[in-house]
């Protein structure tokens, strides 16, 4: 069965979840990759080049290009720097972004004289690709995203960035939301490498940069959860509620907040490997035979892998990988024990635990947070760290925060 609009095979829901992950994972791989250039850079022209050369080397993307408006009479396109396999498609290419101009209505003269992001979802069907269309298909080029650059000065942006793609349709909204983002901090960098600020004022900004940056993986993070969440929705909230729990318990412990951040990134995807899990195993109202339980235990398996691959600041693959391991070894999937699990996946253990007795299952009513409390005091010391259970019992008597938590949406 065909699609009537663009030729392209019917999915189902969870191929096409698996498809948006996947794309978010890419640009997530890009962002990570550009970050660090963006923070090591020392010159103009190092940055952009690094840029590019970090998101090129990243998943379907062929080709990164810079471009800078140019004020001379044809408002050309400048290529500033550019990377990747499909980079002789930009030599001695003329680009304008006067609207006058044929070369002036596609990603990039469009995104420079509109001052946002452009999108080319299938450069084989979008009339404004039609210039670089042939040119495109001899270098497998079918989708693109140009987003403005700017220069903090001016309401004109200082050039544009753009990324092409060998598959079509690879730039959705959290792709975007991610490259507008790195744009952005590409403009920002090359303002504070030509002001050649003050060690203090160039420690500041880098600083400011990774936070905004970190903002982006976090906001990333957060749709990731959302997706597995619409697919299962017995367990709505549940990923959240345990990322709350988490980072109650990490605070009780003096974690610094950098630290917290990390482990609420895990929380919120440390069930992302149910995607390799049948639907209707997942919501099964009743008990899970031995094989069902198998292909449930293998989500953790299966989010490490989707996981592993990303560059994140923090080892997130191996908290998410942890998760269920047990301090005396009967946890799975590698039986480890003691110290050989992170801290990290030690306390998500308990807010797991916490959190999945506390609350609805399809297969039994909510046990309620007494019993899950009862549960991980008889584990202390034996599967479970006791120092986090501890400090899960402290935050219990917070002012009853612990329920306010698992009360939450």
């Amino acid at each position: 069965m065909k699609s009537k609009s663009i030729g392209l095979p019917v999915v189902s829901p969870e191929t096409a979840i698996r498809h948006e992950l996947e794309k978010r994972g890419w640009a997530l791989s890009a962002l990570s990759e550009a970050a660090a250039a963006l923070a090591r850079a020392q010159s103009t022209d190092l940055l952009v080049q690094e840029v590019c050369e970090a998101i090129a080397n990243q998943g379907p993307y062929v080709l990164a290009w810079v471009g800078q408006a140019e004020h001379d009479a044809f408002k050309t396109v400048k290529v500033v720097g550019a990377a990747g396999t499909a980079v002789e498609y930009i030599q001695e290419i003329v680009v304008s972004w006067s609207e006058s101009e044929v070369t002036g209505r596609g990603p990039a003269g469009s995104c420079i004289r509109n001052n946002q992001t452009s999108v080319v979802v299938d450069g084989e069907i979008d009339p404004g690709f039609v210039a670089w269309r042939e040119r495109a298909r001899t270098f497998g080029i079918r989708s693109a995203v140009g987003c403005p650059i700017p220069d903090g000065l001016t309401g004109m942006p200082f050039g544009v960035l753009l990324v092409y793609s060998k598959v079509p349709n690879t730039f959705g909204a959290s792709e975007v939301q991610l490259f507008e983002s790195l744009a952005k901090e590409i403009g920002f960098g090359l303002r504070s490498i030509e002001r050649q600020h003050k060690l203090d004022d160039q420690i500041y900004d880098k600083e400011l940069t990774q936070e905004r940056l970190a903002t982006a993986l976090r906001s990333t993070i957060e749709a990731m959860s959302k997706t597995m969440e619409w697919r299962d929705p017995y367990t709505a909230g549940h990923q959240k509620r345990v990322a709350s729990i988490s980072m109650a318990i990490a605070r009780e412990l003096g974690w610094e907040n950098e630290r917290i951040q990390a482990l609420y990134m895990a929380a919120m995807v440390h069930d992302i490997g149910k995607m390799a899990v049948p639907s209707e195993i997942l919501t099964k109202p009743s008990r899970l035979n031995d094989l069902e339980m198998q292909l449930v235990q293998g989500h953790v398996e299966a989010g490490y892998q989707i996981l592993k691959d990303i560059p994140f600041p923090w080892p997130l693959a191996e908290m998410v990988h942890q998760h269920h391991e047990r301090l005396d070894g009967s946890g799975y999937p590698k039986g480890l024990k003691g110290d050989q699990i992170c801290e990290e996946a030690r306390v998500l253990a308990v807010a797991d635990t916490i959190e999945a007795m506390a609350t609805h299952r399809p297969y039994r009513p909510a046990k309620g947070l007494v019993a899950a409390m009862d549960e991980i005091k008889s584990e202390a010391g034996t599967k479970l760290d006791q120092r986090v259970v501890d400090a899960a019992f402290k935050v219990l008597n917070s002012g009853n925060e612990l329920q306010r938590l698992i009360d939450a949406q």
